[in-house]
């Protein structure tokens, strides 16, 4: 099952190669952290926001996790997974010496979420964990149209695994059920199309190149680079991104260097 995890991992990342090479004119910017809640699509009650900078102010202030929230209006037809990569790049959160932070990614038009996960949280807030705050906690209320409570309860629910608190963490996520049904092979196969177009896209961008005459090269550097860190990842090596120090921040909260490597899950509603 580890292994199984590991393949998806790296297929997952492939996959986000991919869409760096197809869809670089529509890749949505990455907006200022203002803070632990950074609602730009303004979905969230300025009353459940205030609730979670303060929930989310305290987690950090008793254990040093650091959990932000950010809500986009559109990505611009960007897929979410490269989009909550971008992200975790530039927002830097959680501890440098930690990778102790996360964060809840909403994209309204898209119907898209994501939970982005460091890489020292990855034992307790594991991918299907992720998965059934999404799938479980998050989506029955947006369907329903209850934006800020679906952020609220998801968040509650990142905060408490993250911390250990068992007794905050919705039954339906503690227990594992998962409610929207058994398509856990549906994303490999999913992955492997977007593989088989990348290799044909690579060969094809090769084969162009030799014959102008010239090295062929653009967006596909950025997936070879995606690629090499996810295989370095793999084999315990220091692939993956984030690194350094975030300047940004609202009221003394700015990121604090951690560092992601894809771990995390994405659902749609």
């Amino acid at each position: 099952m580890v292994r199984f995890n590991r393949i998806k991992r790296v297929l997952s990342i492939f996959s986000v190669a991919v869409l760096f090479t197809v869809l670089p004119a529509f890749a949505a910017n990455v907006p200022a952290l203002k803070g632990r809640v950074n609602d730009y699509a303004k979905i969230i009650r300025d009353s459940d926001e205030r609730e979670i900078e303060e929930y989310l102010a305290g987690v950090e202030q008793s254990t040093g996790i650091q959990i932000a929230v950010l809500t986009m209006p559109s990505l611009g037809g960007e897929d979410i997974a490269s989009f909550g990569i971008k992200v975790a790049d530039k927002w830097d959160i959680g501890d440098k010496d930690k990778d102790n932070g996360a964060i809840l990614i909403v994209a309204y038009a898209e119907h898209d979420l994501r939970i982005e996960v460091g890489d020292g949280l990855e034992g307790s807030l594991t991918d299907a964990k992720c998965g059934l705050i999404l799938r479980n906690v998050i989506v029955p209320e947006f369907k329903n149209g209850n934006y800020s409570a679906g952020i609220k309860k998801g968040v509650m629910n990142m905060g408490a695994i993250a911390t250990g608190d068992e007794s905050a963490v919705s039954r339906s996520v503690r227990e594992g059920e998962d409610n929207s049904g058994d398509d856990s092979l549906v994303p490999v196969f999913a992955i492997l199309v977007w593989l088989i177009f990348f290799v044909s896209m690579i060969s094809a961008g090769a084969r162009r190149g030799r014959r102008r005459g010239r090295y062929y090269h653009n967006g596909n550097t950025i997936a070879w680079i995606a690629a090499d860190a996810a295989l370095r990842s793999m084999m315990g090596g220091s692939g993956g991104h984030s690194s350094g120090h975030s300047s940004g921040g609202f009221g003394g909260f700015s990121g604090g260097g951690g560092h992601f490597s894809g771990g995390g899950a994405s659902a749609h509603w």
